[in-house]
């Protein structure tokens, strides 16, 4: 990047810190959800996991083990040979995956257990948003085994539901696991309590840079590399960090390769930090919980940096580190390009955690985010003129931060509870599926459901049941067995919160 253009970034970059400080401070989005379980049949227990995340009810002497595969939880319950088994995974889906992804993903994971997996039958939605399939794999130790796995995706969540036994015996054990499947049911509240942990104690010290360049607060006892220039790698070995940095890019059309620049048309804060941190080793499979575009952050930016295009955006997702560990991250992230279209920048402020403790961190990373400040003392070598408008921007700045914060909070809440009605209406979709059930909404009977099921159709509301083959769930087409009507499926959100909730 030319000098005249690295002197438009120190204003920019001292507008953009102060948009910054409250944003690790919003309430995290959880993914509660209610499961209504059927009734556990004769001989089963009720097993509560170790974190409280799920209740089932399982055959007695089988065990149920909760675990976490990046933003989503997971259960799994198995008899005591192992071979026999009921999976269940829910959670936030990675932005832009449909129910086939998330299965190619999950597929993958058996892939790497066993290399002989193979899928036997798979039936899509038409909207792509749910899939169920048949599959046999031979996962060490446990012999030839047999599955059926169901993938569906509503809004921003995802359930994944997978039922297993040894070859030969899946079609005998199906009704069983079926069982044990239909009653999970994931305790309300408790994506959220996870999410909120009790947040860290930490001793923040002020740290500057030797070139008196910047200042910020870290954790007493961090390590710092520091590169000048308002640029720092600041962390502890157990995978924490916050980073200031800025990478420097060539486009295609300069026509070179040069050893260690990285080659890249210009790119989103988004796509460029996937693309960086993956040429340079620091992260894979890194998946964008929300990417939220700041155009007004770019427009203010645009003011001062005349040279060419700038992008703004909040990144927020989870990867795998250089160390294997499953990690989440922040990035404020900003693309500079130039009209000339031959090279551009990408900087950025970033922190990380263990994905477990993430939450617990938010607050103090919004402390250490909004304390980095670049010296004005220092910048005056850089930029000699608009000292005033910059003040300016970092006021409206702050006041336009103080002025969201209360809609930020009321869009978080409502964020929340839509999400927990969502999960309710999945999982209602998901057990009527597994039970073979439909329920029918009467209008002449001022709004009465009827529910078919494998024996005939019930009147909720009266208790009255007409049973035979004609009112069963596989041939019932919804018409009133009392009156001449064709009632309405329950089909839609809007219907079942309307009728069933």
């Amino acid at each position: 990047m030319t000098v005249r253009a690295e002197r438009h970034l120190v204003p920019v970059l001292i507008t953009a810190v102060f948009a910054i400080a409250a944003v690790l401070l919003r309430p995290g989005i959880g993914a509660a959800q209610t499961g209504k379980g059927s009734q556990a049949a004769p001989g089963m227990q009720k097993v509560v996991t170790e974190k409280a995340t799920f209740v089932l009810y399982v055959p007695r002497g089988w065990k149920a083990v909760e675990g976490t595969e990046g933003a989503a939880r997971t259960v799994r319950a198995s008899d005591t040979s192992g071979r026999s088994a009921v999976f269940f995974s829910t959670g936030a889906a990675p932005q832009g995956e449909n129910a086939a992804a998330l299965a190619k993903r999950a597929n993958a994971g058996l892939g790497r257990q066993a290399g002989d997996l193979a899928i036997r039958s798979a039936f899509s939605s038409r909207d792509g948003s749910a899939l169920v399939y048949d599959g046999v794999y031979t996962p060490p130790k446990r012999g030839k085994t047999e599955f059926r796995t169901w993938v569906s995706r509503k809004g921003d969540d995802f359930t994944l539901s997978r039922i297993e036994a040894p070859a030969g015996q899946f079609e005998a054990m199906k009704p069983m696991l079926l069982t044990v499947l239909s009653n999970i049911r994931v305790t309300k509240g408790s994506f959220a309590i996870q999410a909120a942990a009790a947040p860290v104690e930490v001793q923040l010290v002020t740290h500057r840079l030797r070139d008196g360049s910047a200042s910020f607060l870290m954790p007493q006892g961090w390590q710092c590399q520091d590169t000048g220039k308002g640029l720092f790698a600041a962390g502890d070995p157990s995978g924490y960090s916050f980073i200031s940095g800025n990478v420097e890019l060539l486009t295609p059309q300069m026509r070179v390769n040069p050893p260690g620049i990285l080659v890249s048309p210009y790119l989103a804060p988004g796509q460029a930090w996937q693309f960086i941190t993956a040429r340079y080793g620091l992260a894979s499979n890194m998946r964008f919980e929300k990417v939220i575009p700041r155009a007004d952050m770019a427009r203010q930016m645009g003011q001062v940096y005349t040279v060419g295009p700038v992008t703004v955006e909040e990144l927020v997702y989870t990867f795998t580190s250089r160390e294997g560990r499953p990690t989440k991250g922040y990035t404020y992230g900003i693309s500079f390009g130039s009209r000339l279209g031959t090279n551009w920048s990408f900087r950025h402020l970033t922190v990380t955690a263990p994905a477990d403790r993430f939450g617990a961190w938010a607050g103090t990373f919004g402390s250490m985010m909004g304390s980095y400040r670049i010296n004005e003392r220092w910048a005056q070598e850089y930029v000699t003129q608009g000292a005033r408008r910059l003040r300016e921007m970092q006021q409206q700045t702050s006041a336009m931060v103080a002025r969201n914060a209360q809609e930020i909070r009321q869009m978080m809440q409502a964020a929340y509870d839509e999400r927990q009605r969502s999960m309710d209406y999945i999982d209602y979709q998901r057990t009527s599926y597994i039970r073979g059930q439909q329920d029918w909404i009467s209008s002449m009977e001022g709004g009465a459901v009827y529910r078919s099921d494998s024996w005939g159709t019930k009147n909720t509301t009266t208790g009255e049941y007409w049973e035979g083959k004609a009112y069963d769930y596989y041939r019932f087409q919804g018409q009133n067995p009392k009156y001449n009507e064709q009632m309405q499926p329950v089909d839609s959100r809007a219907l079942w919160e309307r009728h069933i909730r």
